[in-house]
């Protein structure tokens, strides 16, 4: 079956030739990636640096925890990781999945984080909820969207189990402690019945677009904790 899918998408990609969208030039069909080239690939800003082993801050030196972010700031998740950094063609990517509906890029970006992630293939994905307002207005929520495409690259199932309660402004442009405030109590676990089938040590990924100083990220994984989920971790595609 593999040479008949090759021969397929050679064939798909001479009547729809694809571009690269990072810089646009025509990708061919046995590519590692469906949107990218490798050069476009390579200019991504992975955080190579050491980070902090638990809020994911960038440090000049060890990744031990705690940092002096994680000393000024309570984190109910364990780790929190970025696959880049929100610049350059990485901006690019999150604004095109979240304003523009480019859902066409989260396949590549589930086998980027397989690279740099293999150990989540061995839990639970939760997506970031938004408020039914804003999803009605946006009509769609790009987290959960993320969530589905890192289910099929890992073969782990999505979990919806939480929801936003409160509908109110957008965490941008808001400092630090106005972030926290925003989210407080925003968010709560939605009554399910299969939460009780769920193990509590079982590694849950919190997972949304960007990372700025993780408020929400931080807040949903309280929500986890006070329902006795012990083994919480934040993944973003960005951070910021």
């Amino acid at each position: 079956m593999e040479p008949i899918k090759i021969l397929a998408a050679r064939a798909l990609d001479v009547l729809w030739p694809r571009r690269c969208f990072g810089c646009h030039c025509r990708l061919q069909g046995d590519g590692p990636y469906l949107y990218f080239c490798r050069r476009c690939v390579g200019d991504l800003d992975f955080p190579f640096a050491p980070t902090c082993s638990r809020c994911g801050q960038l440090r000049g030196g060890r990744s031990d925890c705690p940092c002096r972010n994680c000393a000024r700031n309570h984190f109910s998740f364990r780790s929190c990781r970025s696959l880049f950094e929100h610049s350059g063609l990485g901006r690019r990517i999150v604004h095109e999945i979240k304003y523009r509906q480019g859902r066409f890029l989260l396949p590549d970006l589930g086998r980027l984080c397989r690279i740099f992630f293999p150990q989540m293939g061995d839990g639970i994905f939760v997506p970031v909820p938004i408020h039914w307002r804003r999803r009605w207005q946006r009509g769609f929520n790009q987290s959960d969207w993320i969530c589905q495409a890192l289910a099929r690259e890992y073969g782990c199932p999505v979990r919806r189990l939480l929801w936003r309660r409160c509908h109110r402004r957008p965490q941008v442009g808001l400092g630090r402690a106005d972030r926290q405030r925003n989210v407080e109590g925003a968010f709560a676990l939605i009554p399910n019945l299969f939460l009780k089938k769920i193990a509590k040590d079982v590694p849950i990924y919190l997972v949304d677009d960007v990372l700025t100083t993780g408020a929400t990220l931080n807040e949903c994984a309280k929500v986890l904790a006070r329902a006795g989920f012990s083994n919480v971790h934040a993944r973003t595609l960005a951070r910021g």
